[in-house]
């Protein structure tokens, strides 16, 4: 029994775009779990920086908005962790890897970017981890934008205090 090179090539094609579309499917799936990782720790932020703003009518201290920035780069900082942790689990989950922690490292390095290549994924998976890396990026240009949101909130208070009281001495 022979098999037709033509019908091979077409079952090969028709299995690979097969492939390509499960991939897009759970990589556009995997992104929006962690936009909404995201915007979870985003809006844990603006609850915290409402109520620190709120609290203090006066001009903030150096301390203080220290403490408001560190808080912010930490709860950005975990919310990415379990952005990592999530593709890590997917792949243990297809069995791209016996082991979370492996995972977890190779998640990392393709969420941030920076392809060791250390560790390539099967040919089955690889589109995931470019997909994992096109989600990093966004991920990060989000926290960039709302931390340098915060600090243009702490200028901005910092700046009408100063004019404040530059008014209220001039009286």
């Amino acid at each position: 029994c022979t098999t037709n090179p033509a019908t091979k090539q077409h079952q090969t094609t028709h299995r690979g775009g097969r492939i390509l579309f499960t991939n897009l499917v759970i990589g556009t799936v995997m992104m929006v779990i962690n936009l909404g990782i995201q915007v979870l720790a985003v809006a844990f932020l603006v609850g915290y920086f409402t109520r620190r703003i709120d609290a203090g009518q006066q001009a903030a201290t150096f301390t203080e908005e220290s403490m408001t920035l560190s808080v912010v780069m930490a709860v950005l900082i975990i919310g990415h962790i379990f952005m990592f942790a999530t593709w890590a689990t997917l792949f243990v989950w297809l069995g791209e890897f016996e082991d979370f922690a492996t995972a977890f490292y190779h998640s990392t390095v393709n969420f941030t970017s920076l392809g060791y290549g250390d560790i390539v994924m099967s040919e089955e998976y690889r589109l995931l981890g470019a997909l994992e890396a096109a989600n990093g990026v966004l991920m990060f240009g989000l926290s960039a934008g709302a931390i340098l949101s915060v600090m243009n909130v702490l200028f901005s208070r910092r700046k009408a205090v100063a004019a404040l009281k530059g008014g209220l001495s001039n009286d």
